[in-house]
């Protein structure tokens, strides 16, 4: 890992990339029906996804487990966007499916981020102080949660779900009612709504921020799934708000899981004496650049 530079900071914007391990805008034409459109996001997805679970069950680096994770969240993203077109008892499987192995990968990225970055910063800051213990028990919860990602891939549901994708988006019933255009702006306008109600809460929750988290990713992929009709002028505006937005909160979540995590895990002798008071101030800076940046908006 580069040295000053966060992972989530390392990562180059999925419309920008030509890495085929990462997302790629999907190519959106404003008189496609919406049926077209989603096969086509949604078989962008499935490649991003595809590309990066051979990684993950021959290695240990972070970097598959995470693009695999984003593929699954855009996935869902637009079958909940294309919702009255994917109904039925076998898209519901495909939905179920697709949480099932967002939550294994999930965990593993959770414990990526906390050996690869908030361990050692922890570190750092206690000087003298020994995190062994927690680095140890860290090591082997992340060799637990790669057996479970691997176990999940050699799975029956693993090998089911690409083909019953393929066969639910090939039964697509034909739609040009509403115009893609129409769909995407509803959509987008849907999503802002959400996304501006959660931050215009007096005060947040740990469960507050974390929706909002949620919610600002979904807005955020449906922006790029429909870069290409150009609904906006202020489309880059938004893509780059909303970014800077998920730096911030994913520095919140991180130290929150960081907190939670290590006190769950260290036993009271194996706890540094400052451990707890750096990881409270850690939640409460992240949380005031969060406010910060409410407010300046």
């Amino acid at each position: 890992m580069a040295k000053g530079r966060s992972l989530r900071q390392q990562r180059s914007p999925s419309h920008l990339s030509a890495d085929r391990t990462q997302a790629r805008i999907p190519r959106l034409q404003a008189d496609m029906g919406c049926d077209q459109a989603l096969k086509r996001i949604a078989l962008e997805c499935l490649r991003h996804l595809l590309a990066n679970t051979p990684a993950i069950c021959e290695g240990n680096e972070a970097e598959p487990v995470h693009q695999a994770r984003v593929a699954i969240r855009r996935l869902r993203t637009a079958l909940a966007i294309f919702s009255p077109l994917v109904r039925g008892r076998k898209w519901k499987a495909v939905s179920g499916d697709l949480k099932w192995l967002a939550g294994i990968f999930g965990k593993a990225r959770d414990l990526d981020v906390l050996a690869l970055e908030t361990l050692p910063a922890l570190q750092a800051e206690l000087r003298d102080a020994s995190l062994a213990p927690a680095a140890a028990a860290l090591s082997a919860a992340r060799q637990d949660s790669r057996a479970a990602c691997r176990v999940a891939l050699a799975s029956r549901r693993w090998t089911a779900l690409p083909p019953g994708l393929l066969k639910g988006l090939a039964r697509l019933p034909a739609c040009r009612q509403p115009a893609l255009p129409v769909l995407a702006n509803q959509s987008l306008k849907r999503q802002r709504k959400t996304v501006c109600e959660l931050q215009a809460e007096s005060r947040h929750s740990i469960g507050q921020w974390h929706e909002l988290r949620k919610q600002g990713k979904k807005l955020r992929y449906a922006a790029e799934f429909f870069t290409d009709l150009r609904l906006s002028r202020n489309d880059k505006r938004l893509l780059g708000k909303l970014q800077a937005l998920q730096r911030r909160l994913g520095d919140y979540n991180d130290a929150i899981i960081g907190r939670e995590w290590l006190l769950r895990h260290l036993a009271p002798e194996d706890t540094p004496e400052r451990l707890e008071q750096i990881l409270s101030r850690r939640i409460r800076l992240a949380e005031e650049s969060l406010l910060s940046a409410e407010h300046r908006s």
